[in-house]
């Protein structure tokens, strides 16, 4: 099969996968909870590992620390996917909160460039964002990352397909 085909059915896959994930957000949260907890906790043991095995180059205690943690954060999110769901759903928000301020602080220090508005906008955005879900934290709880998540599947499988198409329109 050619690449532009494997783009377009890739794409196709994630459209799809996307689309599930839009008609139940709640279950894709828990999916991501769950795909975030074990990397954390292959991550975590790899880190451990290497911290003993001494193929670090840093401080071997700092990586062991660092890979402990990890691994301690991935087994709570797979032992307990509900409260790993509202976890992660709470550095979310703050994560939309920091961005957003950041982003007003920058735009107000550019103010009268070309970009102060869009800046100044953005940050307005995720500023809202954070406090919205930080704000009702069980509520957003239950979409928040499930929806991310669709939105990511979507965007990401159209453009593929997208690529695709135009890769094969420019073989022709």
């Amino acid at each position: 099969m050619k690449l532009n085909t494997w783009f377009m059915v890739i794409g196709a896959v994630m459209l799809v996968g996307g689309l599930l994930a839009l008609a139940n957000p709640f279950a894709a949260s828990l999916a991501v909870t769950s795909l975030v907890g074990l990397f954390l906790l292959f991550g975590g043991a790899f880190q451990l590992w290497a911290a003993f095995s001494g193929m670090v180059f840093g401080s071997r205690t700092m990586t062991g620390l660092l890979g402990l943690m990890a691994l301690v954060a991935g087994v709570f999110l797979l032992t307990n996917p509900l409260e790993g769901v509202v976890s992660l759903t709470l550095v979310v928000g703050f994560l939309f909160l920091i961005t957003g301020i950041a982003r007003l602080l920058m735009a107000w220090g550019l103010r009268g460039a070309p970009v102060f508005w869009m800046l100044l906008l953005s940050g307005a955005v995720s500023t809202l964002l954070g406090i919205l879900v930080i704000g009702d934290l069980m509520g957003a709880a239950t979409v928040l990352l499930g929806l991310i998540l669709a939105i990511e599947l979507i965007a990401d499988g159209a453009g593929l397909i997208a690529l695709g198409v135009v890769g094969r329109n420019m073989r022709k």
